[in-house]
């Protein structure tokens, strides 16, 4: 069902739930089915396409995310701190202090 929610966002005029439905779909169906490894360059893509509509709040979500499964799959610690860090300095940015507050207390 993901993949077909996924199919049937690429249509034109579609891109407004896109950002929301496509985060879903990453974060709670695909690491059913494959690899956690997967999910981290789709989620960083679901992310710059959230920040070219305007959805901020949902691109820092995938943002969040992704620096959360880099950690799950293991990956060098100091590689990991890097991506936090750049991560907190965009939500800041960008004023997503919700956001940036459950990065930080997790």
């Amino acid at each position: 069902m993901a993949k077909a929610a996924e199919l049937i966002l690429e249509r034109p005029g579609m891109q407004s739930g896109a950002i929301y439905a496509l985060f879903v779909t990453h974060v709670f169906c695909h690491h059913w089915t494959s690899p956690l490894h997967d999910a981290i360059a789709p989620l960083l893509k679901v992310y710059q396409a959230g920040l070219e509509i305007g959805d901020t709040d949902r691109a820092c979500w995938c943002l969040m995310k992704r620096c959360y499964y880099l950690y799950f799959i293991s990956r060098d610690l100091g590689s990991v701190q890097k991506e936090l860090e750049a991560t907190i300095h965009v939500l800041t940015q960008l004023k997503q202090d919700d956001t940036k507050l459950h990065i930080s207390f997790s």
